[in-house]
């Protein structure tokens, strides 16, 4: 009994570092384009309510896909479904690298943002699993430090690259694309061949069933419904912004590469720094009072992105985003508290599917505002909506530190 349960801790431990390993490399591999992929569309002739549209396609593929890889981490194997995600993540960077018109960015932005979301529903579940709930938020933030140190090193490499290929350019920027495919297929098939399976429950899939499962945990639990009107209005405060954060800090703020480089650089050091503390104080006093105690720190560096009266201010503003991005640990260890282990699976597949489909037209919208209403209006936007709606939601939700008291609650709202 003792020796078992030795080996099950050692083999634990081994898929965690495993884990970590992989958030490691692909971090580094795939922020070198992040930045850049909305003003390559832009070289290749797109406007914003073009790319706006494209994201929210890459959305609507992202929250139809999610309860199925959801059903299979559950039900099968959670390497299967971490194979899957994989894979996809591998056709991005081809797609993107090949694009010599509009057309091949569909699944080349379809891939990415279904690499994105689903890999949130796999790894985040597969760590979880791993976990126990004393330590969890710890080790979360240590899975994130480590990718923050790989991904800290990254937007200087690409500014770098993209300078030395001839600047913001469709020829400059495809560069990124094919360095990331050839990080990514270096270091696949270490996680191929060591990381151990995590057996699903058992069972036949059967679709009909299975979403009637997914319902059930919501049945009689508000909170859990409040969780997934919080993640599809996080969907309108990132979708209607991300894709034109960089348009906007070239257009409007002369951002160069250099400063885009400098931007990343501040935002993963501060995020870097914070990380640890951040999950250690979360295992101490909770996860909900930390993800309200440090949420202001988004605002602030939003007045001062959209204020910024020259590019090296925008470096202070991604420095005080980054601190808050260290809160991101915390948020996937409260998500995945929010119901036990066995049901994790299906409650990444309904938030994904429900949060997902609300959020589709969220980048469109973005684009609209940005033509119709001025370039800074979806950033004002989404300050208010995450202010006077998100936060609220996050105060209101049951604190999961100590699993007795919560489980206790869940029990009740079954």
């Amino acid at each position: 009994m003792l020796e078992r349960l030795r080996n099950k801790f050692k083999s634990s431990i081994r898929n965690f570092l495993i884990l970590v390993f992989r958030r490691g490399y692909a971090s580094l591999f795939n922020y070198l384009p992040m930045q850049y992929t909305s003003l390559y569309m832009k070289t290749l002739g797109l406007s914003e309510i073009s790319i706006g549209y494209l994201r929210s396609l890459g959305d609507a593929f992202s929250a139809l896909t999610s309860p199925f890889l959801g059903f299979i981490a559950d039900l099968k194997s959670l390497k299967k479904a971490l194979m899957i995600v994989m894979l996809i993540e591998l056709m991005a960077p081809i797609f993107y690298a090949l694009a010599w018109d509009w057309k091949l960015l569909i699944p080349a932005v379809i891939c990415s943002t279904l690499t994105m979301s689903l890999t949130n529903v796999v790894e985040v579940v597969y760590i979880a699993n791993l976990l126990r709930r004393a330590n969890r938020a710890t080790g979360f933030s240590f899975a994130n430090t480590i990718s923050t140190v790989s991904s800290l090193i990254a937007p200087m490499i690409a500014a770098i690259i993209v300078e030395i290929s001839g600047g913001i350019t469709k020829s400059g920027l495809k560069p990124l694309f094919l360095t990331q495919l050839i990080g990514l297929l270096i270091f696949a098939p270490i996680i191929i061949i060591f990381l151990e399976d995590i057996g699903g429950r058992g069972g036949e899939l059967n679709i009909k069933s299975e979403f009637r499962n997914m319902i059930n945990i919501l049945r009689g639990r508000k909170w859990l419904q409040r969780w997934i009107i919080l993640e599809a209005l996080g969907g309108y405060v990132w979708g209607i912004t991300m894709p034109y954060i960089m348009i906007y800090a070239v257009i409007y703020k002369n951002a160069t590469p250099i400063i885009l480089g400098l931007m990343g650089t501040a935002l993963n050091l501060a995020s870097l720094i914070a990380n640890m503390p951040i999950g250690k104080f979360a295992d101490k006093i909770g996860r909900v009072k930390v993800l309200v105690a440090i949420r202001p720190l988004f605002y602030i560096s939003m007045i001062i992105f959209l204020l910024a009266p020259n590019p090296w201010f925008l470096i202070l503003a991604w420095t005080l985003r980054g601190l808050f991005f260290a809160s991101i640990s915390v948020w996937q260890t409260l998500s995945m508290e929010l119901v036990p282990e066995n049901e994790r699976g299906r409650w990444s597949g309904i938030k994904g599917l429900i949060s997902g489909l609300i959020r589709i037209p969220s980048a469109t919208i973005g684009g609209y505002l940005w033509t119709f209403l001025g370039p800074e209006s979806p950033f004002i936007i989404a300050l208010l909506i995450d202010l006077f709606i998100r936060l609220p939601l996050i105060y209101m939700t049951p604190e999961t530190l100590s699993k007795k008291e919560y489980f206790a609650l869940y029990s009740e709202g079954s």
